[in-house]
């Protein structure tokens, strides 16, 4: 019996510790948001007043939905599915002195390092 009491110990302990580095993670992004939603409403008070402020904060957040659920779907804002279909290009082939943004990046780093050892 005290081998069921340690077992109920142990799996307790490891669910308790997950949920908190999972409440950990979730209530600073949860925190960071209402911080920030409460910054937008400060604002769109001082800036509209009170009387047309919130109508404005309405206005602004159903399209900012719009996106925020057209961005969870993966959907263009604002094209059909027949116009999608259209607006696929065609990429052209890397040629010699096309760089992107990792090769930048990397080279920023190089340098530096050059740079932090020569100090």
């Amino acid at each position: 019996m005290d081998i069921l009491g340690w077992l109920w110990w142990l799996g307790s302990t490891l669910f308790t510790a997950i949920l908190s580095v999972l409440w950990f993670l979730i209530s600073g992004w949860v925190s960071a948001l209402l911080q920030i939603a409460l910054l937008v409403v400060v604002i769109y008070f001082l800036k509209y007043g009170w009387q047309r402020a919130p109508a404005e904060i309405w206005r602004r957040s159903r399209s900012f939905a719009g996106f925020f659920v057209g961005w969870i779907r993966a959907a263009d804002p604002g094209l059909s599915s027949r116009e999608a279909a259209q607006a696929v290009r065609v990429v052209k082939v890397k040629e010699f002195g096309d760089v992107n943004i990792s090769t930048l990046l990397s080279l920023l780093m190089i340098v530096g390092l050059i740079l932090a050892a020569r100090i």
